[in-house]
């Protein structure tokens, strides 16, 4: 398979986030493919793994609306740091409900100061690169991905980043 970042030119640093609570599941190991072979093309990697991090949920408070800053600090200060010197992102994840597990989708929340950044102070990250969902589902139904899907597809605009072709598996 090739690098759905294409070719790299230079050192490409490539933040991925591991959103299983369970270690060593079916998303990790597909995972560890991924960037085992964008390692292998001199990609630089960062990999998280979400399940470790302390990251509290949104409260909805607005402190970010003024300079697209969270006022809650935790390790979403790393995430978003190491997010914005990135050129791209990989998110890997199950299928929780049709859906992102409970603790990834209370990181997807915390990007609200990114949103904006970009939508409302006109600031945000520069157009840089590319998002690339792994997904895994223990069933085969037609809309397994459909929530996640959904999700990054709104997301990664205000990241900067354009959604590349996800790779997802069902039946696992």
């Amino acid at each position: 398979m090739g690098s759905p970042f294409g070719g790299f030119g230079g050192v490409v640093k490539v933040l991925a986030l591991e959103g299983s609570p369970r270690r060593g599941g079916n998303s990790s190991i597909l995972l560890d493919w991924v960037l085992e072979g964008i390692e292998e093309k001199g990609g630089q990697v960062t990999r998280l793994y979400v399940r470790d991090l302390e990251i509290s949920p949104c409260t909805g408070c607005d402190g970010c609306q003024v300079a697209g800053e969270c006022v809650v600090r935790d390790d979403m200060d790393r995430v978003i740091t190491l997010l914005l010197d990135s050129d791209h992102l990989v998110v890997a994840t199950p299928v929780y409900f049709y859906h992102l597990p409970a603790q990834l989708k209370a990181l997807v929340d915390r990007f609200q100061p990114l949103w904006v950044r970009r939508v409302l102070l006109k600031k945000g990250p520069p157009e840089r690169g590319k998002l690339l969902l792994v997904g895994v589902g223990a069933t085969r139904g037609e809309r397994l991905f459909d929530g996640i899907l959904l999700t990054m597809k709104c997301v990664a605009p205000f990241l900067g980043l354009e959604l590349a072709d996800p790779l997802l598996v069902r039946g696992v």
